[in-house]
């Protein structure tokens, strides 16, 4: 048991990446809370783990709200414990040319993606320091290293947060605590799907079309599936993994390579 004992914080985990890691850190021993708007989802999620002899916490928190980040925080510490690791996994994704862009999605890209885990990194960070421990793992994406078409709000905010990894990573390494990211490209998800329409909206194509289209842009000419970011996400939440931090680490089918 790899994780035995530890507390793991994880917002989106009503979706398919977010879930993925939950059952995965479950599986090796983690007590979880489970943040997301989905109550229903986190629900039989957190059925899933506990029959798995872990305690799971449901946390409704939606993160366009840093009163809801902080209080399920919080309530996570007094139902579980301090917490161990910490994965800000909850995203959306906006598909808009630059100048059709509204304010309102650009600003709420960048609190989901941006300031929701800057929000969560803060508050549990004095009790990491403290302790001298922790791993704090960012869901990115490859397009917090490259910029797509129509993509240009999302690419922004990824870009923040390995912005804000890396910073964080050379302030806390004298502490033993570690930050990192893992960058996806095109994962097989209900809300890649939704994406896909949207990205062959603006340009004209059927969802067909656009799906064959981006399965051909990844080398291994597939998308890739919600189950394969978890053992990196478990890797990183490992304490033999300590001198691994301030690192932005695909899953990507060798979509981007760096």
């Amino acid at each position: 048991m790899k994780l035995e004992g530890k507390v793991a914080f994880i917002t989106g985990a009503s979706g398919g990446i977010g879930g993925a890691i939950a059952r995965t850190y479950a599986s090796e021993g983690a007590n979880l809370a489970l943040a997301a708007r989905s109550v229903d989802k986190l629900e039989a999620l957190a059925t899933e783990i506990e029959a798995m002899g872990r305690k799971a916490l449901v946390c409704p928190c939606d993160v366009m709200n840093d009163q809801d980040i902080l209080d399920s925080l919080r309530k996570t510490v007094d139902a579980l414990g301090p917490v161990d690791i910490l994965v800000n996994n909850a995203g959306i994704v906006s598909f808009e040319a630059v100048h059709e862009l509204p304010d309102a999605v650009w600003e709420r890209t960048m609190q989901i993606n941006a300031k929701a885990p800057f929000t969560a990194i803060r508050e549990v960070l004095p009790s990491m320091l403290d302790r001298k421990s922790g791993k704090i793992i960012n869901v990115a994406s490859v397009s917090g290293k490259i910029g797509l078409a129509y993509r240009s709000a999302y690419a922004a905010s990824k870009h923040a947060v390995l912005g804000l990894t890396k910073a964080l990573s050379a302030e806390v390494a004298p502490f033993g605590i570690t930050a990192n990211c893992i960058c996806p490209t095109f994962v097989s998800t209900a809300m890649f799907e939704e994406s896909i329409q949207k990205w062959a909206d603006e340009t004209g194509k059927t969802f067909e079309e656009q799906s064959e289209e981006l399965r051909n842009r990844v080398p291994m000419k597939r998308f890739i599936e919600s189950e394969e970011c978890a053992p990196l996400a478990l890797l990183l939440a490992c304490e033999d993994s300590g001198g691994i931090t301030g690192q932005a680490i695909n899953v990507d089918g060798g979509f981007v390579q760096f």
